[in-house]
């Protein structure tokens, strides 16, 4: 079976692909992660430290060896949760029992944003 593209076709093919890689730059652009998450660009690292401290540490260990909590070197959970900011942010948002859900509340987004990227710097 043969398929013939005209012209027209193949030029609807790529503006489609053009207005795609358009929407996904304008939606990273525009800070927005996985699920409409939205994802401060830099991170804090200073802030997250001290929001570590007060409110993960006592979990997760001073230096994130774990001991209540899961350990928050290499593999961040079970099944492996991938190690980006947008997915720790998006778990830190709406974290699964018995990890206490902070946000909204205690933490504001921006302290979310911080704590992710001092755990991704620190704990490899």
């Amino acid at each position: 079976m043969m398929i013939r593209l005209t012209i027209a076709s193949l030029t609807a093919m790529a503006s489609l692909s053009i207005l795609g890689l358009w929407h996904a730059n304008a939606v990273s652009a525009a800070g927005y992660g996985v699920a409409g998450v939205q994802v401060a660009s830099t991170s804090n690292i200073s802030n997250g430290k001290k929001i570590y401290a007060a409110n993960c540490a006592s979990c997760h260990g001073a230096s994130g060896e774990g001991g209540v909590g899961p350990s928050l070197h290499g593999d961040l959970k079970t099944p492996v949760m991938k190690r980006t900011k947008t997915a720790l942010v998006a778990w830190i948002r709406d974290p699964k029992p018995p990890m206490p859900k902070l946000y909204p509340g205690t933490l504001k987004a921006k302290d979310v944003d911080d704590v992710a990227g001092y755990v991704l710097a620190t704990f490899k």
